[in-house]
């Protein structure tokens, strides 16, 4: 069987059971091993039958199970970088990349070329922090979570990456010591009452819900973080999109004096806020 007629194949499959097409593209590609201007121009090719018995095998654990792609073949990719994924933390998002994207504008306009220190709290898979670290070397960056498990693949994925970073197992600020001119965070924002899908399902829960509204990891943050910012910082989230004003509330409560701006994602979705402190933000 060719490329083509076996990814065919699987789109039945993936329609009969409500799937996404690109999970199964993605898992043949990758299976493949084959880079994917290769993978394309292979459509009319035969594919090897070890292969395609692997393929549908895992092709069923994805849609049967509801296994996720990325647990699947062990890895995912963010702002270009492979990175490595269990069951233990979240699979990383489009939209996280523009987070990414966001803090290394305010840094390059705030902070110049600086050596600041940089701490991304409830880290996963250390994706943010550490693609923060391997594009700007001027970052000092130290990555934290409360999850033993989510920080050996931060690690793995540090070592893979080859960037220098703390790791720090912290419920939050509980065992974060200095300070930083940068706080990033992409806690866990879904609201405890909020249905998910059968394939988030099997991410860690402990990484999704974020109380009734699904905004108590902000307020906390928010309260608990002034000891350990430098004077001249900013705070970044990334939310859920009917989460804008309560966010907001919550920073005016705690910075009355801070500038406070909020931003969509790709889609048109309020998914961003971003709070400057002593003359951060203050161009925007």
């Amino acid at each position: 069987m060719t490329y083509d007629k076996l990814l065919r194949l699987a789109y039945k499959k993936v329609s009969e059971k409500k799937g996404e097409e690109e999970a199964a593209k993605l898992l043949l590609m990758e299976l493949s091993g084959l880079e994917p201007h290769a993978f394309f121009m292979a459509m009319k090719q035969e594919v090897d039958p070890k292969l395609q018995e692997d393929f549908l095998k895992k092709l069923d654990l994805y849609l049967e199970e509801h296994m996720p792609v990325q647990h699947i073949i062990g890895h995912s990719y963010f702002f270009g970088h492979k990175l490595f994924v269990n069951e233990h933390v979240l699979i990383p998002r489009p939209e996280t990349e523009q987070l990414v994207e966001h803090v290394l504008y305010f840094y390059d306009t705030y902070f110049g070329s600086q050596k600041i220190n940089l701490l991304d709290l409830g880290t996963g898979s250390g994706c943010i922090g550490l693609t923060l670290a391997k594009e700007e070397p001027h970052l000092f960056v130290t990555i934290s979570d409360i999850s033993e498990d989510a920080l050996e693949i931060a690690n793995k994925n540090k070592q893979h990456l080859g960037v220098e970073t703390n790791i720090v197992l912290s419920d939050l600020f509980d065992h974060i010591e200095g300070k930083f001119s940068i706080l990033v965070s992409n806690p866990p924002y879904i609201p405890d009452s909020e249905v998910v899908e059968d394939v988030v399902q099997k991410e860690p829960s402990v990484a999704l819900y974020g109380g009734s509204l699904g905004v108590d990891f902000y307020e906390k943050i928010l309260r608990e973080a002034k000891p350990f910012l430098e004077s001249k910082a900013l705070i970044a989230f990334e939310h859920g999109y009917q989460q804008k004003e309560v966010i907001a509330s919550f920073v005016r409560a705690e910075y009355p004096h801070a500038i406070l701006i909020q931003m969509k994602d790709l889609a048109g979705k309020d998914r961003f806020t971003f709070v400057g402190l002593n003359g951060v933000l203050e161009n925007e």
